[in-house]
């Protein structure tokens, strides 16, 4: 399953709805129960609500693959930096899951 997660991140589903801030790069490195999976590529976003949709939906479903393949991937940990590597947000996958986590502001 790590081994696919930045092939599930970086895969947008559809494009970003056009916006009038400038693109950013964010990198998405997840905390899984055995390490740290570290993303060397990073993905484009419109902007940061855009980016917050997309990875809500694509950890959503990295759980649902999980499930089915029976790994639990709830308590892993996304942490999100901008190009500089600072860190942006940090979203537990269970977040995902809560729409009560505030986790889409």
């Amino acid at each position: 399953m790590a081994a696919q997660c930045f092939a599930m991140l970086g895969a947008s589903q559809k494009p970003h709805p056009p916006s009038k801030a400038k693109p950013v790069l964010y990198y998405f490195n997840v905390r899984t129960g055995g390490g740290v999976i570290e993303d060397p590529e990073g993905q484009v976003y419109s902007d940061l609500q855009a980016m917050r949709v997309a990875v809500t939906a694509k950890v959503r479903d990295m759980i649902a693959e999980g499930d089915q393949k029976g790994e639990d991937l709830r308590s892993w940990r996304i942490k999100i930096m901008d190009r500089a590597n600072q860190p942006v947000l940090t979203m537990m996958f269970s977040e995902a899951l809560d729409p009560k986590a505030g986790w889409l502001g």
